[in-house]
């Protein structure tokens, strides 16, 4: 049985409206995976900061190595720069290495979109790791006690520096001490120290005087950060649905006015919010010690200057997200004492994954009167050298400093006075590299140094030490690498998801094009035959078989233009 031209006609439009269907819909989707964009819906689901994420689950107890390895200065010739014949000479010993491990605590996600915690670190030695045991190896340092108490009265006034003199002289203090490391770094017994505690002990809380120990004695501070926007929308959202459904009316906008009065506060400032930065401190969006006053201080507009706000800070365990090359980032840490501002300084890989080098700029140690971001450094409108951050209003007001390790980036002066410092790039600057699409740092060196200035002429005893900065210690806090579960899951995220995302949204535009040509070829083709004549009497008379019946035969015959239409025989052979 012959298909009739008209079916044929129909069932090609039919396949041709199929193909153009498919093909408008396998381009949709490739369209729609663009806009939606399913690799960043999952990283905003499982990568932002709210109760019981993946990042959230990460950040309470990061499982990041993170070691410290300490570097001590050894004074080679006490007794010639006593006697004031040669410059003092040190010599670097270590690494000797800690672990740091960090722990969030207290989490608490507030009604205003900002979160709350304590950070808790602890150290534990890793001898393994350490040229020596600090507790056997012994080195000569100076008399940080005397020397920095010495230094902090000649600071106040001539007869404050000579009335310590004579307090301290029959105490019988050595000005050099020959202590182990470990006495050095956690604490030596001192007399001037337990006198001092004795008699103020709200000011000075512990017996022993040791450069890690006050470093590392942040006690338990509440830092606040600013959630990003989609999780303050979203707890936001929540609370509303609370509120409207089991708050009556009238406590519901007393709610609204006493949550979000912070957050409408902080959308008026000049600045946006930056996502994960510090927005409060121990209660506090400012440094006291630096001249912060609250924000109702009659002269607050005049004393808070960028030097001393922490708001925009960050404590450097989580970063906003999609960094730009731009960013110049503000890290604190309690030990610190300020801010350091890092900056992007190269891109590059870590493990097969993107990355963004940051490094402290080298600006970080400075200070200037005329320079709100670092005015409030200077002491009675005095600055201290290039290179040189004050950390005396943390050290009990002892004059020490801090800047990066034998003092590169900072005033050549330094180096130059002491005897056994070369200042490096690759063993002394500082570098963060993070991810740029999730903002977390994948490997870290930080690098500071803590140095004692002295100024002490009026002492005779003393006198070599006048006007020097004398290195202590330097130590490099390092993530080396991230664990293999997070370098898979940055992998899959950054390294593998988008290139398959690519790849299927290529396949579907692909597909959909094609579709649609293979359509249009159909109906091109499909017109192209309909141009032509169908005469049936042609059909008739070429064919090998008539079946048209014959009266139905003489009615075709009038559309032949009088040409008679002949039955033709069929012809078989035979073959017999």
């Amino acid at each position: 049985m012959t298909t009739s031209p008209a079916f044929t006609m129909v069932s090609k439009r039919k396949r041709v409206v199929k193909l153009c269907c498919l093909g408008v819909l396998f381009i949709t989707l490739a369209y729609a995976i663009i806009v939606i964009d399913p690799t960043e819906v999952i990283v905003e689901d499982k990568l932002s900061m709210y109760e019981g994420s993946y990042l959230n689950r990460l950040w309470k107890k990061p499982p990041l190595e993170v070691f410290i390895s300490i570097y001590v200065f050894n004074v080679t010739n006490p007794e010639a720069f006593m006697r004031g014949e040669e410059r003092l000479r040190v010599q670097e010993i270590g690494p000797y290495v800690y672990q740091e491990f960090l722990e969030h605590r207290n989490s608490t996600f507030n009604p205003n979109g900002t979160l709350s915690f304590v950070p808790v670190r602890r150290q534990v030695f890793v001898p393994e790791r350490s040229v020596g045991d600090p507790k056997e190896d012994r080195i000569m340092i100076p008399n940080i006690a005397l020397l920095g108490v010495s230094s902090a009265a000649y600071r106040m006034s001539t007869f404050a520096a000579f009335a310590v003199a004579a307090a301290l002289k029959p105490l019988g203090m050595a000005p050099i001490l020959n202590i182990t490391t470990h006495d050095l770094l956690w604490g030596y017994d001192d007399p001037l120290v337990r006198i001092a505690s004795t008699l103020l002990p709200d000011i000075i809380h512990f017996q022993k005087l040791g450069v890690l120990d006050r470093m590392f004695d942040d006690g338990y501070d509440t830092v606040t950060i600013n959630l990003p926007e989609s999780v303050r929308n979203q707890q936001r959202d929540n609370e509303d649905s609370i509120i409207d459904d089991e708050i009556p009316d009238e406590l519901a906008d007393s709610l609204h006015e006493e949550y979000y009065h912070d957050m409408i506060t902080q959308s008026k400032r000049e600045e946006p919010i930056r996502d994960y930065s510090i927005d409060v401190w121990n209660g506090s969006p400012g440094l006291a010690h630096w001249g912060y006053v609250a924000k109702d201080h009659w002269d607050a507009d005049r004393r808070n200057t960028p030097c001393n706000t922490l708001q925009g800070s960050y404590d450097g365990s989580v970063f906003p997200r999609n960094i730009s090359k731009t960013e110049v980032f503000k890290v604190y840490r309690k030990a610190f004492c300020r801010t350091l501002p890092i900056a992007f300084e190269r891109e590059g890989e870590v493990d097969g994954i993107k990355a963004y080098w940051f490094s402290i700029q080298e600006n970080a140690f400075e200070s200037s009167i005329d320079d709100p971001y670092t005015s409030c450094y200077c002491k009675n409108n005095q600055c201290l050298p290039k290179g040189l951050g004050d950390l005396s209003p943390c050290w009990y007001n002892i004059p020490v400093a801090v800047s990066l390790p034998h003092f590169y980036k900072g005033d050549p002066s330094l180096s130059q006075a002491i005897d056994g410092l070369s200042p490096n790039k690759e063993k002394h600057d500082a570098v963060i590299i993070m991810q740029p699409q999730l903002g977390i740092p994948m490997k870290a060196n930080i690098r500071v140094q803590i140095s004692l200035l002295t100024n002490v002429s009026f002492n005779s005893e003393l006198r070599p030490f006048h006007n020097t900065v004398i290195p202590l210690i330097w130590a490099e806090m390092s993530l080396e690498k991230l664990t293999p579960e997070l370098i898979l899951l940055l992998n899959l995220l950054f390294g593998i998801a988008p290139y398959l995302q690519t790849g299927f949204v290529c396949v579907l535009a692909l597909l959909g094009a094609s579709l649609l040509a293979t359509a249009a070829l159909v109906l091109l083709c499909s017109n192209e035959v309909a141009t032509f004549e169908y005469d049936p009497r042609k059909s008739i008379r070429y064919s090998t078989v008539n079946m048209i019946p014959y009266p139905l035969r003489k009615e075709l015959e009038k559309y032949g233009e009088g040409e008679i239409i002949r039955r033709e025989p069929l012809l078989i052979e035979n073959s017999a």
